[in-house]
Order: C-alpha cells, then sequence, then structure tokens
C-alpha cells in the first residue's frame, strides 16, 4: 500500500555546478570511490532477504550502484542482481571489477529501471537517494516491485564515534567547512541521516548494523577525495585532485591536527541504516 508523501521540490540544483549526475563521471575519480568508500555492513544483504520473508530473491535491482561496492555484496543472495547508475564512468569501473555470472551493471537513471512490470524481489538505494527525484523513483519502485517485495534505502555513515577525541571534535568542525559544497536539499536529507525521507509504503522498517574500522588520518583525508562536496570545491575552484586535496589537508591542520596527530592510528565506527519499506 503506497503511503501519502510530501510533494517533491527537488534537490534545488546551481545549473552547472550542484549536478549530480556529473559528480561521478571522472574515471580516476571512480576508481578512487571503489578503492575507498566503506561498504555495508555484511549482515545486511541477509537481513533483506529474511525480510522479504520468501526465499532467495529471484531479481535484486541495486539503483545508485556506483563501482559496484555495495552491490557485490549481494551476491549469493539473490539469482539475478542488476545494478544501475547514471555515470557511465561509474558503470564501467563496476563491469571492470566486479565479474561474475549473477550480476551485470547497466547504465540508467531512477526514473526508468530496466525491469518489466511486477518482476523484482528487492531494490536497494545504498548512498544515493538525496540525489534521486523522488517520486519518480517511487513510482517506478511501485511498478517493477513484486507484491510484498521490498524497497531498501540505505545509509552509510559514520555516527561520531571515533577512539580519538581530538579528531572528533575536529572533524565536526571540518564538516562545518564542507557544507558549503554540498548539494542543496540532498545535504538536509544527508546530515539528518534520512530521519525526513519519506518511503513510498505504509509498512517500513529500520535496522542499523554497526561495523569498526581502523584509520589513519591519510585514511581519513582520501576517504574525503571519493565525496561529492569534494569534487563540487575542486571543480568551483578550478583544481587537481591533488591540489584540492592539500587544501583540505591545511584547513584540518589550522584546526589543530599535528604532525603527530597524523600518526594515530585509531577506530573509527561506521553504521550501515537501512530504511526498508514492503509493497
Amino acid at each position: 500500500m503506497m503511503a501519502q508523501s510530501p510533494r517533491y521540490h527537488g534537490d534545488e540544483l546551481i545549473p552547472g555546478r550542484y549536478n549530480p549526475a556529473r559528480l561521478f563521471e571522472n574515471d580516476a575519480h571512480s576508481v578512487r570511490y571503489s578503492k575507498l568508500r566503506p561498504s555495508l555492513a555484511e549482515e545486511s544483504a541477509g537481513a533483506l532477504v529474511k525480510l522479504l520473508g520468501s526465499g532467495k530473491p529471484s531479481l535484486w535491482i541495486d539503483v545508485g550502484c556506483g563501482p559496484g561496492t555495495s552491490t557485490k555484496k549481494f551476491i549469493g543472495h539473490a539469482d539475478k542482481i542488476i545494478g544501475v547508475d547514471v555515470s557511465e564512468s561509474q558503470i564501467k569501473v563496476a563491469k571492470e571489477t566486479i565479474i561474475h555470472p549473477s550480476v551485470s551493471f547497466v547504465r540508467g537513471s531512477c526514473e526508468k529501471l530496466p525491469a518489466e512490470d511486477g518482476t523484482v524481489d528487492i531494490i536497494t538505494a545504498v548512498q544515493a537517494a538525496h540525489y534521486f527525484d523522488r517520486p519518480a523513483f517511487y513510482r517506478e519502485v511501485e511498478r517493477i516491485l513484486k507484491p510484498g517485495g521490498i524497497l531498501a534505502v540505505i545509509r552509510i555513515d559514520s555516527p561520531g564515534v571515533c577512539s580519538s577525541p581530538k579528531f572528533r571534535e575536529v572533524l565536526q568542525k571540518f564538516n562545518k567547512f564542507t557544507c558549503q559544497f554540498t548539494i542543496l536539499g540532498s545535504s538536509t536529507l544527508w546530515r539528518n541521516h534520512y530521519k525526513d525521507l519519506p518511503l513510498p509504503f505504509t509498512e517500513q522498517h529500520r535496522l542499523v548494523f554497526r561495523e569498526s574500522y581502523k584509520r589513519t588520518f591519510d585514511d581519513i583525508i582520501n576517504l574525503f577525495t571519493t565525496y561529492s562536496h569534494f569534487e563540487n570545491f575542486r571543480k568551483e575552484k578550478e583544481l587537481s585532485v591533488d591540489e584540492a586535496r592539500a587544501v583540505f589537508v591545511n584547513r584540518f591542520e589550522e584546526l589543530g591536527i599535528g604532525e603527530e596527530d597524523k600518526k594515530e592510528v585509531f577506530s573509527f565506527d561506521v553504521d550501515t541504516l537501512i530504511l526498508a519499506s514492503r509493497k
């Protein structure tokens, strides 16, 4: 049953600047994204299959799949998996790095998904729904999901749990600097942890899985180079990746990160937040 949701006003885009379809089209950026982004918690795919409750899915579509960072976690959990992304370079990297008989990747839009009516068991959107025209996406979800099928909108997030209190405090200050280069509209949804994200069906579930990673300062800086606000920043300032990275490092230094801090290895918690809705 479809739930009533607020009318979509769009994630306002500044033409030529804040356009998500253009932020991930660079091959080098797609490779960085593939190598550096944290992925879904290991329990996620199994939890969605269990929630579906009808055995192994025959068809699973991962929308906004990027280079397949999360798509590969679904292998073995469905007979057929299709990753869809608007970025040609992201799809290129996915095809080159994830080769499995049950998985295929296609370039496409959330507004026109590659499936017949009522044929899909699970649809996922990992780190992507805040970029979508959600009413158009939800119409496609309604069209292609089987009755009882699951839509899962997923956010992979650091809840601020870090073993270094100093770095945690500096990171909070640094994030205020990056806010100005985040896509408008999507920024609100993202930074509010999807709290105001409407789902299309009345039956809804919230699942959270936490994993801990070991990180250094360089790891965090390299991770920042995969984010949309980093791409917005460097394009607006007309900087290379290395030049923009140096600016970010300098900003951290201005906020109090010294040479000894950069050598520290600390643990960093990452949450997989799953907002699931059953048709």
